[in-house]
């Protein structure tokens, strides 16, 4: 998406626009419906302003790379800038002879989309009990958007964090493609050979979409990718084609793609914890935000997140790997250049989800026999990145009385920000949460109407996710545990109850004591004649049996009678 493993970006000179420039650009324009241009940015003028313009590739300093299509080509020359045509990534490219006879050689070509196509269903018919193919949808041309689902019981869903990693929205930016199969190859070959390979199919349902604009990688032949487009076949960027939580639905001025419209079904039917973006061009994480200066809540964790990807990289990766345009090999979107409509900040935003934007390769379409360096380099820092999804916390919410899962807004007060839409969501069909969080001490809320607030204070270890479980009391639900009586004698311990109710005498009583339990028509469910407690005794009741709901206990002694409610919940 954005440009050193093999290849530096080039620096220009600047010169006014050719009669030569022009005839170059207008033929790629009827050729291929993009160009790529470089220039520099005026100083009347800001890069994030541009985005206005073009499809921003690259930016060091002033210097620009930039793809445009017809309509944004038009706009640009209005703006009087000077610029250079530069030949398209994917016509330096030398396709070279295709290599498949081993599983290591397999991985040293690009494949034909048949051949891709073959590769993804290949996978799922031989690994059937830990795979399910998935039909995101077409592309424009009716083209397959595939998802591998990987988990060791991938015929249905669990409660599970969801990881979904997925490459190449722009068509001619591949590494992160052949990264992706060579992934799901391996997941899929080690699983019973690798403890770390099978804690993660095993705790998380992992989906791969290695190809997510077939109709640029396959531009003008479905047997090469020579020739492969940024855009898809209307000549629109995909990565700029999705709702921005600041510019609006339609950021780019077009309508949404069919690859767009069945992006976002499937995300937001899916509701991934965790996702990556691949892309190529340059090698940097890039984490939320790209359309906002202000800082998400938890950018401190994207940021560590970002780093253990890349410091693995720089140890498994050739000398320089990691570190164009930035040393560090990571930055906040914004920081490098503002772009509006990318899928990282509408899977964040509008989904509540968090995605990140992986660059893993300065050139986009590199030597396919260099494709097991690249791989060595990401395989350690892929699989440490889905275990970002194993740390934090998880677990269930459910209505105290009844015991049904519930959706509700959970949130860390004094850290989540409503406008930043950082709080989680819990599914409403099983009351299933995952919030990603760094190792601390944190107080979570939950909130959903109907309901009293909940508050819980909990500690998350290193690498691992903490259980909880929430019980949510209506609002139609008294809890309060007084309710009559002259003199406050006992009180119930913990309200809501689950399995057994004990309560604790405040002062010593007159004589004995008899206890009884009521429903809320009067019916006596439990009779205990007699008891002889003295100040701060305590007393339990096992309710195994009982049905979920408010209930009514009373103490009777010589002086008069004590009532307390109390709800018992769902196991």
């Amino acid at each position: 998406m954005r440009h050193a493993l093999f290849l530096l970006p080039v620096f220009f000179l600047w010169k006014p626009v050719s009669s030569q420039d022009t005839a170059k650009i207008t033929e790629y324009l009827n050729l291929r419906g993009e160009a790529v241009i470089a220039f520099d940015c005026p100083a009347s003028l800001s890069v994030d302003e541009l985005s206005g313009y073009v499809s921003i590739d690259f930016v060091r300093g002033r210097e620009v790379t930039a793809y445009v299509n017809r309509k944004q080509y038009e706009r640009f020359r209005s703006l009087g800038i000077p610029y250079r045509v530069l030949i398209p990534p994917s016509l330096s490219f030398v396709p070279g002879v295709p290599l498949k006879s081993t599983r290591e050689t397999a991985w040293n070509h690009y494949p034909s989309y048949i051949e891709y196509v073959q590769n993804m269903q290949s996978f799922a018919a031989s690994n059937p009990s830990i795979t399910q193919l998935d039909t995101i949808g077409y592309s424009v041309k009716g083209k397959l958007l595939l998802a591998l689902k990987i988990s060791d019981s991938a015929s249905r869903e669990q409660n599970e964090p969801r990881v979904f990693l997925t490459s190449s929205i722009h068509g001619d930016e591949l590494t992160g493609c052949m990264l992706m199969l060579h992934l799901i190859d391996s997941l899929l070959a080690a699983y019973n050979t690798s403890p770390r390979i099978k804690r993660l199919v095993d705790n998380l349902e992992i989906y791969i979409n290695p190809l997510a604009n077939p109709d640029g990688t396959y531009k003008f032949s479905d047997t090469t990718v020579y020739g492969a487009t940024r855009f898809n076949a209307n000549a629109v960027d995909l990565n700029r084609n999705f709702p921005d939580p600041a510019a609006g639905d339609h950021p780019d001025g077009e309508p949404w793609q069919a690859e767009t419209q069945a992006m976002m079904k499937y995300l937001q039917e899916k509701h991934f914890t965790l996702s990556a973006n691949f892309h190529g061009g340059a090698e940097v994480v890039n984490y939320p935000w790209d359309t906002w200066v202000e800082r998400h809540p938890d950018d401190a964790w994207f940021h560590q997140i970002s780093l253990r990807y890349v410091d693995a990289a720089h140890s498994y990766g050739p000398p320089g790997y990691f570190t164009s345009p930035y040393a560090s090999g990571v930055t906040n979107g914004y920081d490098w250049y503002r772009i509006t409509g990318g899928r990282q900040d509408y899977v964040t935003w509008f989904l509540r989800g968090r995605e990140v934007t992986i660059e893993v390769s300065s050139v986009k379409i590199p030597d396919a026999t260099l494709i097991p360096v690249y791989w060595n380099a990401n395989f350690r820092s892929l699989l440490g990145y889905m275990e970002e999804a194993l740390r934090g916390i998880q677990g269930f919410v459910t209505d105290s009385i009844t015991g049904k899962p519930l959706r509700v807004w959970l949130s860390i007060p004094g850290h989540d920000v409503p406008s930043a839409n950082s709080a989680v969501e819990s599914d409403s069909l099983t009351g299933y949460f995952v919030r990603l969080v760094l190792p601390g001490e944190y107080t979570l809320k939950a909130e959903a109407p109907g309901y009293k607030d909940r508050m819980i204070t909990v500690t998350v270890p290193p690498d691992s996710l903490v259980q909880v479980r929430l019980f949510m009391v209506p609002d139609s639900a008294d809890s309060s545990d007084h309710i009559s009586g002259a003199g406050q004698y006992f009180a119930v311990v913990q309200n809501p109850v689950t399995e057994e109710l004990t309560i604790r005498y405040l002062d010593t009583p007159d004589g004995p004591v008899r206890l009884r339990i009521f429903d809320l028509k009067g019916k006596v469910l439990f009779d205990i004649p007699s008891v002889r407690p003295v100040q701060g005794s305590l007393c339990s009741i096992n309710l195994r049996g009982l049905e979920p709901g408010v209930y009514l206990i009373t103490a009777t002694d010589r002086k008069g009678k004590y009532s307390r409610k109390f709800i018992k919940m769902a196991q």
